[in-house]
């Protein structure tokens, strides 16, 4: 079996979110903040860090999340894994395509 390989794509502002959602109650119910420090580390450790998009068009139905289609994009991802909704209803009509974190795991193999 081939290693897949990935890599992740991140910005100051993808930082931002992914700490202020691992001090909402369900993460701080079961994670330490040692974790919560060390995951945070790990990520910017492992990623492929871009400055935030300067230029995002206005296209999601919430303009807070437009970044990530605009970060996506000077990437050249293949695709955007969130388990945002409002991105996610948007399905095929954008590329790099929105796909939820058990569809990346499947194209990983990770998972069946």
């Amino acid at each position: 079996m081939q290693a897949m390989q990935f890599e992740i794509v991140v910005c100051p502002e993808v930082l931002r979110e992914v700490r202020k959602a691992l001090r909402k109650p369900y993460f701080r119910e079961r994670v330490s903040t040692e974790e919560m420090r060390e995951a945070v580390t790990r990520i910017e450790e492992v990623a492929i860090a871009l400055d935030d998009p300067s230029d995002v068009e206005s296209t999601l139905r919430d303009p807070k999340d437009d970044y990530l289609l605009g970060l996506a994009r000077e990437a050249g991802a293949e695709a955007i894994v969130s388990g945002d909704k409002d991105l996610l209803d948007h399905g095929e009509e954008f590329a790099p395509r929105p796909i939820n974190p058990r569809e990346a795991c499947e194209l990983l193999e990770l998972i069946d």
